[in-house]
């Protein structure tokens, strides 16, 4: 990214860090008293029985329903660690300017570290039923993981073609019995451990990639990976891509950053107009009401002219 975008995600993520580490504290009641925070959206924080989820829209009017975006954590991360932490500036920066864009962005716990086992994919369900539930637009939505989120979501693409538009991959974990036999711990999401032949035509994306009655076929997915990841090795992402192209009408996209290993600096390496731009194509936000002109302040003895800009503010809050 640009070192402008680079102080802007700062700037939004600090912002937002504030207002989460207020928010997240236990409270009795509804509503919390309005935040200041950056202009573009606005956040709801929930409590549900896959832990807090918190919902990110536009703050200018939406002209009609928002599409979904749902994004799902890696291991060892989770809302709290989404919102608040520096070290995901980045892509805190991607889900606010999505949702600023003109969709509902909803991030959650998911129940844990489940690796799109089949409880992961329920959660998933519920998240996009209770968008629907709110008002948001009907019809297939957008999803977005990192890492383990990255399993869980191509898996849930796999097995719910009609649900799904698009998936944005971000160091995708892609073949679990590879990871199991490297450490990762896997086997604790499944019933007596992960395999591929009980497990993986649900859960791992390689193994569902492998049918060639994939669900993948004619879906847009666009994976980013370092060239030093260990986890969406380059050897693994062009396997996956290689059996998505055997489908019919394959739209699969993956760029391998030179130089970068698994972690939150990969995702800062990828290009927020672009994910916005994939997102955009494959589902069109809702269209957003024009911000009213801001005045012009008065004249500078130098003929410069000083631009009014009043404050922002946000009611985050966590439900029970």
């Amino acid at each position: 990214m640009n070192p402008g975008t680079s102080r802007r995600a700062l700037v939004v993520g600090g912002l937002l860090a504030a207002a989460t580490a207020a928010a997240a504290r236990p409270v009795a009641g509804a509503a919390r008293s309005a935040l200041t925070i950056a202009p573009e959206v606005t956040v709801d924080l929930r409590r549900s029985n896959q832990g807090l989820v918190a919902t990110i829209e536009p703050t200018a009017t939406a002209l009609a329903p928002l599409p979904l975006v749902v994004y799902h954590h890696g291991l060892g991360r989770d809302t709290d660690a989404i919102l608040h932490r520096r070290s995901t500036a980045a892509i805190r920066e991607h889900l606010v300017a999505a949702a600023a864009s003109g969709y509902r962005v909803v991030v959650s716990d998911f129940g844990g570290y489940l690796w799109g086992n089949e409880r992961n994919h329920r959660h998933i369900d519920a998240v996009i039923a209770a968008h629907r539930r709110r008002g948001g637009a009907a019809g297939p939505v957008a999803l977005i993981g990192s890492s383990m989120g990255g399993a869980a979501v191509l898996s849930y693409a796999g097995t719910h073609r009609r649900d799904v538009a698009c998936v944005v991959a971000l160091q995708p974990a892609l073949n679990l019995a590879a990871l199991r036999r490297r450490g990762v711990p896997v086997d604790a999401a499944f019933p007596g451990g992960y395999s591929n032949a009980r497990h993986g035509a649900r859960s791992s994306p390689t193994v569902i990639a492998r049918d060639r009655r994939s669900r993948y076929r004619g879906m847009p997915i666009r994976i980013w990976a370092g060239s030093l990841d260990h986890i969406a090795t380059p050897a693994l992402v062009r396997r996956f891509e290689a059996l998505v192209r055997r489908g019919r009408d394959p739209r699969v996209q993956t760029t391998i950053l030179p130089g970068l290993r698994h972690g939150d600096a990969l995702i800062g390496a990828v290009p927020t107009d672009e994910v916005l731009a994939f997102l955009h194509a494959a589902l069109p936000p809702a269209p957003l009401a024009a911000a009213p002109e801001e005045p012009e302040g008065p004249e500078d003895p130098d003929g410069a002219q000083r631009i009014a800009r009043a404050p922002f503010s946000i009611a985050s809050r966590i439900r029970t």
